[in-house]
């Protein structure tokens, strides 16, 4: 499974350890200092391995290494590596101090039985380890290991990285962990892996005390829980409990044992003496006064995750940070990383020749130890010859941009030797940051600059100031300029060396072309054109450049002859370099600085930085004191809706304490962490919490009534003006002023006059219930209450006083008992009155005198049959439903000699719940009621112990595993087809309010391979007429295939409907692809959010994958219908090569499957259920066909002529399309309503057909409704149709499927009325055919028996030969006889009289009066406006007359 190195390899991985080792004993050791009583003491720091899977030499020296590394080590930096330790007895407990690993775990083939990391409390992952044959990256990989345990009960979490425990022979309990408690990075995966031919080891259980997994034996090593068992409000983090308030501080990890920072097990980020932050201190903090930044005494390293105030001294410092090397930019200098200036220092060596092959080695060097050559063969490139003759490396050309790396280069101690010739190698600027040439080694006349016969017009060499040692030979360079301008002996610093110059170009031909120094040069010349080429100026030098003065904006002058640029946060001029001598600023002004923005502890306010409150933490927007856009960012506390206050301020009285949890995502965010002030009930004065119970109000605002505060007293309490108390008044008082009898306002029941006075209003009383013997005569006075007497004195209580109340108690009965006489008669007299107006509407023939309220919606015809057990023959199983399983199998109906290959769904036994039941009847009620070419209807429900339904079997299955098997064979006609037919039979759900809820490609069956149907409504729901959506209660959802709003809030309409319609599709041109295969279920909603959806198939078009996306738009009404998705596949399927590239679509074909096919499938799946009965399948058993006779007249030969497709109209005669809901054979008798709806067009033929052609025709109407002839299937070796504009059908070539298709026979069958049956000839669509006319002196009663012939006979003909029926009479008007409990309904065009044998008392009238209204009775106007509707249908039934004898089973008319 894994690579293993051996060999010379060994010695290298030994050699490392032990360097590695050494550097341990000698740097790797580390005390921090940390406070003692802290859970943190990390002790000593070591740094891991990253040998991998490296065998080592010597295994014994190996776990010595180990050892010796790890004792005492309480902080692995990197990743702790326990590899190839196969000795059983070698003991581990020297990994027993480590709590925290920074990189990753390795555990790998080790025999030891138990290894134990007992205090091992957090893995931080930040490198990871990775197998070559695997893309995860683990934290913690355990593999090829004999331990029987590995205890790890304090590991808490691991915060990057998967887990990996792959082929270990014994280990034990390690998949009762539950991982997810403890894998916190985003993506990071658990994988438990055994592929050995042996079972697993048996282990011991857990130990009874621990909630769920445990590492090993004993109560030690149960899991701890800080994350699965937390309140949602702990959604970030961790929590120490599982209530709300019982949440870590975001900074913690691996749980903790409190609320606050201090209290975390481990930190997530970094660790600062007992508290996690979110970062160390800074090594600078703001001074606000002097307006600069200052070293932080407080300031502190990152070392890991640790804060430390020092690094370990084999590291180096770099902005706060502990570091092993310093970033790119920057040089070590006294252990500390800092700036360059300049490129950082780097040094190469010099080489003989600079060619294309070494030219890159010369990348950021600063100083060439040695020379650099440049001849013609470094452009022109050349072979290499050694120097025994052998050929070398052949180096290819080289162009002078190359050189551009020695533009870091500022020394080179040798020389430098240019005599290269190419025509873009004008100038050696990409030497213009060399200084110096040092002349160490010297080339042909003692020249340290040599510079002959090269393409040069320049030197471009505007740094060089120093040439040490040696000549400057400028020699035979014809295109040269500036050479003899230049001052060499300023450069040149030896005396003993000459300059020599000859050859080069002539000056006066330089100066005629412009190629002079520039006019702000001096006159030691220069080393080309343009002021940044002088080697001095003759006035101001601004950094290279030589200009007239210091007066323009951004440079101020330095000295006599020095400008410079201004300080880059000057807008404008300035008077030195620095920020505080700028005259305007760019940015913003802090104090006498221009700074880029202002410091944390300030706010902008218009171009300065004006200090926050200094109550404000973390910045401010404004000098408010409060939090808002113009005030703090946060602070240490606040009060709700106020200002906020210090640390250690108290909240004011009338507001109470309360701590903010640190995971507040609310309008308290800003204060997560802190506290707050928060308002005391209105009652209250000083409380502790909100409420105005005593327990936390203190004091009171205004009353206080035993243990709660009042904004008043009742009125039967009064105040006590010092303690603001209400107490309780005398129980006979009505408001008092004192608590005694005598203190009371009124009294509730009488007074009792102490000084016997009764006429002063300040006549002192007393209360009291009853009068006492002393006062016996209660006095009742209009104008003073009630009070006791010694003498009767006014109105005197008697003994009258019961019985007059007696006698109006008595009288009030004897009202009510008149009353409900009254009313009983009453009632009774409306009830007859009732009787007799019903009983007149039913002799008038109106059943019902009450207005109609119709809703609109369509009674629903289909009819439920119902089977016995005996009748069902079950064989194999097909698959699994939602309540049960599938089963293949036989109906033989009760009675008949046939039986039908039909799959059975079967409730399972133990889910025969009353909930379960009621869905499984559901679904049978929407399987029944739908009808359509593309859906799978229910054939019948057996009603026993085991629930059945049963449905037409499907011998191709679904449509997912036919795309799947046959993926080579499917083109783009036949899969555009599919999604059409999907989209149609959506369509007729949508029309009838079902939602489908689970569609999928996984429940479209495969009847024919050009016709599926959509199967699987055990999760449908039918909306109510006035509903628009279903809320689902629960239970399983297909996630992958719902709409967001479905996953989020379970709302189903039909727009989510069409989101799974886009999934399913997609399945389809995918050949069953899996829809976000490598993404778990729960993932899936977070990524819709996010905007991510399934990726363009291969084979799709932009045309088809944006229908796609609009299928999956988060807005669901932005969601096309399911009928414009029908009609654009519908037109896509007419030219499927645009819109579907598929290779070698042309020679595609479907696998061959013909009827008879298709019936030896189904006889093959039946096979086991034997039988004498006759195999029929359930289309030609319940749906069977007849042809209508010929009529006299025409002749056989007038049909041989005929087209071997005859178009089928799939229409009412009206020109309205077929609809789907009418009733099929299968609901025959519900025929007798839809019959009288059935007329003629009496402009054309409609109806035609060949008795002698047995091309196929539509037995339904498009399911997108329009009216359109139904073709039949094309015999032509072409895929798509030679020209879809020629055709005239509306279905042209788009669905050459066989869901459309019926067999034609010359059964004869009857129409039906009610109990009546009518012998008519019926057309094959089972839809009457029209009658001659009537001759005009024929008799009221149409001959439906064909005894009497008629008069007349002109059977008329077309063109082609087919036959045309006379035309039915045409009855201008609103009304009719199609269905007359609808008449006053009617609101389409004039409508045809029905000549089914009914009488027409007087057709001359009616044809005259234009309306059919004469045969019903007539209404008055006062009838047909108080009832809309009625039902004459009985009256009619009654009315058919017998015209023969009965036969049996039939009755004729």
């Amino acid at each position: 499974m894994f690579e293993y190195r051996h060999g010379p390899r060994t010695l290298s991985t030994c050699n490392l350890l032990g360097v590695t080792f050494l550097l341990v004993i000698v740097a790797g050791s580390y005390n921090v200092s940390a406070d003692l009583s802290s859970e943190f003491v990390k002790g000593k720091i070591c740094i891991g391995t990253n040998g991998r899977l490296s065998v080592p030499s010597n295994k014994q020296h190996h776990y010595r290494n180990l050892r010796d590394r790890y004792t005492n080590c309480t902080y692995v930096d990197g990743n702790l590596e326990i590899t190839w330790l196969q000795n059983e007895t070698f003991d581990l407990s020297f990994l027993q101090y480590i709590r925290e690993v920074t990189g990753y775990v390795l555990i790998s083939h080790v025999d030891v039985k138990k290894v134990v990391l007992p205090r091992l409390q957090i893995i931080r992952g930040r490198t990871l380890f990775k197998l070559t044959i695997h893309d995860t990256e683990f934290a913690l990989f355990v593999t090829m290991c004999q331990m029987q345990n590995l205890e790890m009960p304090a590991l808490r979490d691991i915060l990057n990285g998967s887990v990996g425990i792959y082929n270990n022979y014994n280990l034990c309990h390690i998949q009762k962990i539950n991982w997810e408690e403890i894998i916190t990075g985003p993506s990071a995966t658990y994988s438990y892996v055994y592929n050995f031919t042996s079972p697993e080891r048996a282990c011991p259980p857990c130990d009874k005390s621990c909630e769920q997994g445990c590492w090993g034996e004993g109560p030690e090593n149960c899991q701890k829980y800080s994350k699965t068992n937390c309140s949602p409000q702990c959604w970030q983090g961790r929590c120490f409990g599982p209530n709300p308030r019982e949440c870590c501080h975001l900074f913690c990890a691996g749980g903790c044992t409190g609320p606050k920072q201090s209290d975390c097990i481990a930190c997530k980020n970094f660790f600062d003496d007992g508290v996690c932050t979110q970062e160390c201190p800074p090594m600078q903090k703001y001074n606000p006064t002097t307006y600069s930044w200052e070293a932080n005494p407080d300031g502190k390293y990152a070392y890991g995750a640790t804060c430390v105030r020092r690094c370990p001294e084999h590291l180096l410092k770099d902005n706060g940070a502990c570091v092993r090397s310093c970033p790119p930019k920057k040089k070590a200098l006294n252990g500390e990383c800092v700036p360059c200036d300049g490129p950082c220092p780097k040094t190469c060596k010099g080489v003989e020749k600079v060619h294309s092959g070494n030219i890159d080695s010369f990348k950021d060097c600063t100083i060439i130890e040695g020379s650099i050559t440049i001849l013609d063969q470094s452009f022109q490139g050349f072979q290499h010859v050694y120097s025994n003759f052998s050929f070398g490396k052949r180096y290819e050309k080289m162009h002078p941009d190359k050189l551009e790396v020695f533009s870091t280069l500022k020394e080179i101690t040798g020389f430098l030797n240019i005599q290269g010739d190419h025509k873009d190698f004008e100038n050696l600027s990409y030497f213009r940051n060399l200084e110096v040439i040092g002349g160490r080694t010297l080339t042909e006349y003692f020249a340290s600059l040599y510079v002959v016969k090269t393409s040069l017009v320049s030197f471009g060499l505007s740094s060089l100031k120093k040439i040490y040692s040696g000549s400057i030979a400028i020699l035979e360079n014809k295109n040269l300029c500036y050479a003899q301008s230049i001052n060499w002996t300023r450069i040149k610093k030896s005396s003993e060396h000459e300059s020599l110059l000859s050859n080069n170009r002539n000056e006066s031909e330089c100066i005629k072309d412009g190629l002079i120094c520039d006019e702000q040069c001096s006159d030691e010349g220069c080393w080309g054109p343009g002021p940044a080429q002088c080697l001095s100026c003759k006035n101001f030098i601004l950094g290279n450049d030589c200009i007239q003065d210091c007066t323009a904006p951004g440079i101020y002058r330095a000295d006599e002859k020095t400008c410079k640029v201004c300080h880059e946060e000057c807008d404008g001029s300035c008077t030195g370099p620095n920020a505080e001598h700028c005259k305007k600023c760019k940015h913003a002004r802090d104090g006498p600085y221009c700074v880029p923005e202002c410091p944390s502890s300030k706010y902008y306010d218009n171009g300065l930085c004006k200090s926050c409150h200094e109550n404000c933490v973390g910045g401010c927007d404004g000098p408010e004191n409060n939090i808002g856009p113009n005030g703090c960012h946060s602070c240490d506390k606040a009060i709700i809706n106020g200002n906020c206050l210090q640390k250690k301020e108290p909240c004011p009285d009338g507001y109470y304490y309360e701590w903010v949890s640190p995971q507040e995502q609310g309008p308290l965010k800003p204060l997560a962490g802190k506290a707050v002030c928060r308002k005391c009930h209105s009652r209250c004065k000083k409380c502790t919490g909100y409420g105005f119970h005593e327990h936390v109000c203190q004091e009171c605002t205004k009353y206080k009534r035993g243990e709660q505060c009042e904004d008043e007293c009742p009125a039967d309490h009064f105040t006590d003006a010092d303690t603001q108390l209400c107490i309780p008044c005398y129980s006979e008082c009505r408001g008092c002023f004192g608590p005694g009898p005598n203190q009371c306002y009124k009294c509730r029941n009488y007074k009792i006059y102490i000084d016997g006075d009764t006429d002063g209003n300040t006549t002192s009383f007393n209360c009291t219930e009853t009068c006492t013997p002393e006062y016996p005569h209660k006095i009742f006075n209009p104008d003073s209450e009630p009070y006791c007497s010694l003498e009767t004195v006014g109105l005197v209580e008697n003994e009258l006083q019961p019985a007059i109340l007696a006698g109006v108690a008595i009288f009030a009965l004897v009202f009510l008992i008149i009353a409900a006489i009254i009313m009983y008669f009453w009632r009774v007299r409306a009830k007859a009155k009732e009787n007799t107006v019903k009983m007149t509407m039913a002799l008038t023939g109106l059943d019902d005198n009450e207005p109609l309220r119709p809703t609109g919606v369509k009674p629903n015809l289909a009819k439920l049959r119902i089977i016995k057990e005996e009748e069902m023959r079950k064989g194999g199983i097909l698959g699994y439903g939602a309540f049960g399983n599938v089963y293949k199998g036989v109906w033989v109906p009760e009675g008949e000699n046939v039986k039908i290959p039909v799959a059975i769904k079967v409730l399972q036994g133990n889910g025969t719940g009353a909930n379960t039941s009621k869905e499984f009847l559901d679904e049978a009620y929407i399987m029944a009621s739908v009808e359509h070419p593309n859906l799978l209807q229910l054939l019948a429900v057996c009603m026993t112990s085991q629930m059945m339904l049963v449905t037409q079997l499907m011998p191709l299955g679904c449509l997912l595993d036919f795309v799947r098997r046959f993926k080579d064979k499917i083109g783009s006609k036949a899969l555009l087809n599919w999604c059409t037919q999907i989209a149609r039979g959506m369509a007729y759900l949508e029309e009838r309010r079902l939602v489908h809820r689970d569609l999928a490609a996984r429940n479209v069956l495969v009847q024919t391979p050009n016709c599926v149907k959509i199967t699987d409504f055990g999760l449908a729901k039918l909306l109510d007429i006035n509903e628009e959506q279903y809320k689902a209660a629960g239970g399983k959802m297909p996630i992958k295939w719902l709409a967001l709003e479905c996953i989020q809030h379970r709302v189903f309409t039909h727009k989510s409907d069409v989101w799974a319609f886009g999934v399913t599709i997609w399945e389809v041109l995918t050949y069953g692809g899996r829809p976000y295969e490598n993404v778990p279920a729960r993932n899936v909603p977070e990524l819709l959010e996010k905007g991510e959806r399934l990726p363009q198939p291969a084979i799709c078009t932009i045309d088809v994958y944006m229908i796609m996306i609009k299928c999956w738009m988060l807005d669901a009404e932005s969601r096309p219908s399911f009928k414009e998705l029908a009609e654009d596949f519908a037109k896509m399927s007419r030219d499927p090569g645009r819109y579907l590239a598929i290779k070698g679509d042309k020679y595609m074909r479907l696998p061959s499957y013909t009827l008879q096919d298709e019936k030896e499938m189904i006889r093959n799946l039946a096979s086991a259920m034997d039988g004498p009965e006759a195999l029929v399948d359930a289309d030609e058993y319940l749906q069977p066909k007849s042809r209508a006779p010929i009529p006299p007249g025409l002749s056989a030969s007038s049909t041989s002529g005929s087209p071997p497709n005859t178009p089928m109209k799939a229409c009412w005669p009206n020109g309205k399309p077929l609809a789907t809901d009418s009733p099929t054979p299968q609901n025959q008798q519900n025929l007798d309503r839809e019959l009288l709806r059935y007329g003629a067009n009496h402009r054309n033929g409609n109806i035609s057909h060949e008795p002698g052609n047995s091309g196929q025709h539509g037995h339904y109407a498009p399911a997108n409704g329009h009216c359109g002839h139904i073709v039949g299937t094309d015999t032509t070796s072409s895929r798509y149709c030679s020209d879809p504009l020629k055709m005239i059908v509306v279905r042209d070539c788009d669905v050459t499927d066989d869901c459309f298709d019926g067999e034609i026979n010359s059964a004869h069958q009857q129409a039906q009325v009610g109990n009546l049956k009518l012998d008519l000839p019926l057309d094959e669509d089972d839809y009457l055919m029209p009658s001659p006319q009537l001759p005009t002196n024929t008799t009221q009663y149409m001959d439906l028996i064909g005894d009497s012939k008629p008069t007349e006979m002109e059977p008329k003909r077309v063109n082609n030969g087919y036959r045309k029926y006379p035309e039915f009479l045409t009855i201008q008007g609103k009304t009719s006889l199609d269905n007359p409990e609808y008449i006053m309904s009617q609101d389409e065009g004039p409508l045809t009289p029905q000549t089914l044998g009914i009488p027409t008392p007087d057709l001359e009238k009616v044809l005259t009066n234009g309306t059919f209204g004469s045969q019903v009775r007539q209404r008055s106007s006062e009838e047909e406006s108080d009832h809309e509707y009625y039902n004459d249908f009985d009256r009619l039934e009654r009315e058919l007359q017998p015209l023969k004898p009965l036969r049996k089973n039939e009755t004729t008319v």
